[in-house]
């Protein structure tokens, strides 16, 4: 079968590869692979993680059953044709962490797309402790492609504990922060995007935002300015953000409200500069993580099932897997938001 091999970061490959063993779990028949800001973060060389090429990349995962297991078919509840997800972590089940529910955080697991093969094949194979859940026949292939980034932006907003009177700030309108609108809206009084440019500011606006901060239009201090007067003059009482960008993580910890919450749920390439009084002394601020979705796919199914996620307008590009290096690549102007792979 044909699949993208990484070998090193900026070395890509389309290879014709051994099928899948079917010696436990299932295999399934790939239908489309998101490409990730993660994908293209390996793709650059730029990412934090201790990775060991070669592999096939592809965590955002759809497929149908080629086949499956006895304890598959029992553990996941699906036959061959079924159509399926599958979480990014391969978790061991045993741990204290998976005992708790917390398989997004298992030290003894694995990660499907870097240490087991992921999506970008026609085939692959998920092993007998993965995390698999089916997907509605009837659901259009956007939105079923974007269930993975649709599932860890509902684990971004649960971080937040939203209430009903805050003020939220989302940064970031990549694949996760513009479906984070989608979840956080009707939950909040008030949904504020922080954006790079014009082209994500109406994005924002048609997924939901109530009004938007353009950082690229701006000094930093005016946009701590803007984003305190979303709050009344306070500051916005959740700043969630999904850039990856250590400037907006000051920028939020600068202007959230004091007692507010900041979630981090982002890849970040450097480290930041932050001053530790404002999260401690002066603010008493609640800083939160975020990491991958435990738990969270049936919700963002429901949630792209009824369009609240419009899954039509994230997904701007499909690319064959021939085209996977179009689709790592910095895109010609501001109108790609997510790539598909479609095998």
């Amino acid at each position: 079968m044909r699949a993208v091999v990484a070998y090193r970061p900026g070395d890509f490959r389309i290879e014709d590869v051994a099928e899948p063993a079917r010696d436990g779990g299932a295999v399934i028949e790939v239908e489309a692979a998101g490409v990730c800001a993660a994908d293209r973060m390996i793709w650059r060389g730029d990412g934090p993680w201790d990775l060991s090429f070669p592999f096939t990349p592809g965590h955002e995962i759809l497929g149908r059953v080629a086949w499956v297991d006895d304890l598959g078919a029992e553990r996941w509840g699906i036959v061959p044709g079924d159509r399926v997800t599958a979480e990014v972590m391969v978790p061991c089940r045993r741990c204290r962490l998976c005992r708790a529910g917390r398989t997004n955080l298992c030290r003894f697991g694995t990660h499907l797309g870097s240490g087991l093969p992921g999506a970008f094949a026609e085939r692959m194979a998920l092993p007998p402790e993965a995390v698999v859940h089916e997907m509605p026949a009837e659901l259009p292939l956007a939105a079923a492609a974007l269930v993975e980034p649709a599932a860890c932006a509902v684990h971004a907003v649960r971080r937040a504990e939203l209430e009903a009177d805050d003020v939220v700030v989302v940064a970031g309108i990549g694949s996760v922060g513009a479906a984070a609108l989608g979840v956080a809206r009707g939950r909040c009084r008030r949904l504020v995007a922080v954006v790079s440019s014009p082209e994500r500011a109406e994005v924002a606006f048609a997924l939901g935002a109530h009004d938007v901060v353009d950082v690229s239009s701006c000094a930093p201090a005016e946009a701590v300015d803007a984003l305190m007067e979303q709050g009344g003059g306070a500051g916005p009482d959740v700043f969630l953000d999904c850039s990856g960008s250590t400037e907006a993580v000051e920028l939020g910890l600068a202007a959230v409200v004091p007692g507010g919450r900041v979630v981090l749920y982002g890849v970040y390439r450097a480290p930041a500069s932050i001053d530790l009084n404002v999260v401690a002394e002066h603010k008493e601020l609640d800083v939160r993580g975020g990491h991958l979705a435990p738990g969270a796919f049936p919700e963002a199914l429901e949630l792209l099932r009824t369009g609240a996620i419009d899954a039509e307008r994230i997904v701007t590009h499909r690319h064959p897997l021939d085209g996977v290096v179009a689709a790592l690549e910095p895109a010609p102007g501001a109108g790609r938001l997510k790539a598909v792979l479609v095998p």
